[in-house]
C-alpha cells in the first residue's frame, strides 16, 4: 500500500511539471527578445555608452540632465514630447472609444449589408503602420490629394501648418484602431440578454434610455479593457507624426532648441 501510494505520489509531481514544458519554448523567446533587452534598456539609463565603447557608469546622472538641465537638448525633448503626447491621448483616446462604440451599436441593429460594414471597419486594423501612412499621406497631398480636391480645399498643407497635422494624424489614428474595439464592443452587444432589452421597450424606454442604462452598463468589463489599452496604444505613438511630417512642422525655439508640433 505505501509502495503505491509513493507511486502515485511520484506521477501526480511528474504531471506538476507538464505545463512548464508547454511554456518553455515561450519562457524562453520572451526571455532573449523581451527580458534581457529590457534588463540591457535599464542598464544603460546609468551609463555613458557610446558606439563601439565600453560603458562609463555615471549613475543618475542622465536622469539629473533630463529632469534639470535646461541646456541640454534632452530636457526639452522630454518636456515637448510629455507635453505633445498628454495632449494626444486626451484628444484620440476618446475618440478610440466613442466611435467604435456607434459603430458597434449601429450594426448591431443588423441593418441592410451590416456584414459588409463591419468587414470595411475592420480592414485597416489588418494593415501595417508603413502602409496606413503612405495611403494617408498620398490622401493628404498638398497639391493632389484626395482630401482637399474632395473639400474643395484648394492646396491646404496639412504636413506643415498647425492644427491641421495633429486633426490628420488623429483621424489617422482613430480610423486605423476603429475595428478592433468595434469588434469587441460587437461581442460584448451579442452578450446582452435579448429579453432585458424587450421589456425595457415594452415599458416605454427609448433608444436613448436603453444606450445608457443597459448598454452601457452592460459593457463597463469591455469599456474598461479597450480604454487601457488605447491609452497603452497612445502614450506609445511614435511613427504616425515621424512618417506623416518627420514630427511636424517648427513652432518653437528655446535655448537654440527647435520645438516641432
Amino acid at each position: 500500500m505505501g509502495q503505491r501510494t509513493a507511486v502515485l505520489k511520484q506521477s501526480r509531481n511528474r504531471r506538476r511539471y507538464v505545463p512548464l514544458l508547454f511554456l518553455l519554448p515561450h519562457l524562453i523567446i520572451f526571455g532573449c527578445f523581451n527580458l534581457l533587452p529590457s534588463m540591457a534598456g535599464i542598464y544603460a539609463a546609468f551609463t555613458k555608452w557610446e558606439l563601439g565603447q565600453m560603458p562609463q557608469w555615471v549613475g543618475l546622472r542622465n536622469l539629473k540632465t533630463l529632469l534639470t538641465d535646461q541646456s541640454s537638448l534632452f530636457y526639452w525633448e522630454l518636456r515637448w514630447g510629455l507635453r505633445n503626447t498628454c495632449l494626444f491621448v486626451l484628444i484620440a483616446v476618446p475618440l478610440r472609444i466613442i466611435v467604435p462604440l456607434l459603430l458597434a451599436v449601429a450594426l448591431n441593429s443588423r441593418c441592410p449589408g451590416h456584414k459588409i460594414y463591419q468587414t470595411i471597419f475592420y480592414l485597416p486594423a489588418l494593415l501595417s503602420l508603413s502602409i496606413v501612412m503612405g495611403s494617408w499621406n498620398y490622401m493628404f497631398n498638398t497639391n493632389y490629394g484626395i482630401v482637399n480636391n474632395l473639400l474643395g480645399l484648394g492646396k491646404l498643407s496639412w504636413t506643415n501648418t498647425v492644427p491641421l497635422n495633429w486633426a490628420a494624424i488623429i483621424v489617422i489614428t482613430v480610423w486605423w484602431g476603429t475595428g478592433m474595439n468595434m469588434v469587441i464592443y460587437q461581442a460584448a452587444l451579442a452578450g446582452i440578454p435579448t429579453d432585458i432589452l424587450d421589456a425595457s421597450k415594452v415599458d416605454g424606454a427609448g433608444c436613448v434610455q436603453r444606450f445608457f442604462h443597459i448598454i452601457l452598463p452592460s459593457m463597463r468589463y469591455p469599456l474598461s479593457y479597450t480604454l487601457a489599452v488605447s491609452i497603452i496604444a497612445e502614450f506609445n505613438v511614435w511613427g504616425q507624426p515621424w512618417m506623416f511630417n518627420k514630427g511636424g512642422p517648427v513652432v518653437e525655439i528655446v535655448n537654440g532648441f527647435t520645438r516641432n508640433s
